[in-house]
């Protein structure tokens, strides 16, 4: 049986793995699915029909939009910012883009993933960055819009600026 503390709001379909702790004034919506030893800080809003993998720590005040997919080992800082509508209209239809966020993410205070996104195994977004793009494997991106300072890309420009200067 999860840990839920008061006041907080999580729908009767929710499915939760072992040693899971749902702190104060949270919402988890319809048919979503977390893992083991999962934590979730106040003040969060988890969509309907997400994913919450193994070992996940999502801290206060995050918004994860419908149909997210969050994986295993995953951090998500404080007040980070997922969202799924790539053209936000009211009255409007839309088709719902949530980002995809795999395994041993890291992503910092403040982020902002825009929709359709894919925040690949390993990789780190800064605190604050606006990702409006994918973010490959291991790598680390910061700032507005968020850009790679570390990973396979960044390796890639620096050799073929040095060979390019030999």
């Amino acid at each position: 049986m999860p840990n839920i503390q008061p006041y907080t709001v999580v729908d009767s379909t929710v499915r939760f793995g072992v040693y899971c702790v749902v702190w104060h004034f949270t919402s988890i919506g319809f048919a979503v699915e977390i893992g083991d030893n999962v934590c979730i800080g106040s003040h969060v809003y988890i969509g309907n029909f997400s994913n919450i993998g193994d070992e996940t720590r999502i801290q206060t005040g995050v918004f994860l939009p419908n149909h997210s997919k969050v994986g295993q080992r995953v951090f998500i800082g404080p007040n980070a910012t997922c969202t799924d509508d790539k053209h936000p209209r009211v009255g409007q239809p839309y088709e719902p883009q949530p980002p995809i966020i795999e395994d041993d993410v890291s992503i910092g205070a403040g982020a902002i993933i825009l929709p359709g996104v894919t925040l690949h195994k390993g990789c780190v977004v800064g605190a604050g960055a606006v990702v409006t793009h994918d973010v490959w494997e291991n790598s680390t991106v910061v700032g507005n819009p968020a850009y790679e300072i570390h990973g396979e890309r960044e390796y890639k420009n620096k050799w073929n600026r040095k060979q390019n200067t030999i």
